[in-house]
């Protein structure tokens, strides 16, 4: 009768440890063949970071992101993605800057019906160039003149130069070409060019009466000159 083969491992380790030792043999050389045939080993944390990097890749398109605006360039519906600027409003700032490009991004001010509040919601998604801090339009300078009286000054010095008797196209002139017309200052030049921004090119001449400030007198004493 042939001995037993004695197990060198009972002396040492109780049966329970044996199948634990046994386990983790088999688990490493299952894991050592896996590596030989081209599966990479994916640690718990390795898992855990990912999931990490995926949920933070999802996070980030679900943000919304702040459009800029450039006014100096941007298009009519790019503007109206503007707080408080429609349609309307849109297309002044961009007759304005095609008759006289912005310096400074706070000259969007500048626009008929854009005041300190509506600058100050819209500033976030502009692009700032030139200046920024928002303009008073009341402000007087350090000889005491308003913004606006110096306008009014530079419009009776541009009209003496001006030949009285040019045609003036009411769809393109500008402030100064208006100022040369009989009763009409830089004010309600101003209101003309801000009434085509508004409503568009004039259709006839006689549309200018439906400026304000502008009836069928003055309209009497330039018709001659005015076209479209």
């Amino acid at each position: 009768m042939e001995p037993q083969m004695r197990n060198p491992l009972s002396s040492i380790l109780t049966p329970s440890e044996q199948k634990a030792l046994l386990f983790l043999l088999v688990c490493f050389f299952a894991g050592f063949l896996l590596n030989k045939l081209g599966f990479p080993a994916v640690s718990p944390l390795g898992a855990n970071k990912e999931h990490t990097d995926l949920q933070s890749f999802e996070d980030s398109l679900q943000t919304d992101v702040v459009p800029i605006i450039d006014i100096r360039t941007a298009s009519l519906e790019e503007l109206i993605l503007l707080p408080g600027i429609g349609e309307k409003r849109a297309a002044a700032i961009i007759e304005h800057r095609n008759r006289t490009p912005f310096q400074n991004v706070n000259e969007i001010m500048l626009i008929k019906g854009i005041g300190v509040k509506t600058y100050e919601k819209m500033r976030p998604m502009l692009l700032v160039f030139g200046s920024d801090t928002p303009i008073d339009k009341n402000a007087k300078d350090s000889t005491g003149s308003s913004q606006s009286d110096k306008e009014a000054k530079s419009g009776k010095e541009s009209i003496k130069k001006a030949d009285l008797t040019t045609m003036v196209n009411l769809n393109s002139a500008t402030l100064e070409q208006l100022c040369t017309l009989v009763g009409i200052g830089p004010a309600k030049a101003q209101a003309i060019l801000d009434y085509r921004a508004e409503n568009g090119s004039f259709s006839a001449i006689e549309d200018i009466m439906k400026v304000k400030g502008i009836g069928p007198a003055t309209f009497a004493k330039n018709k001659d000159r005015l076209e479209i």
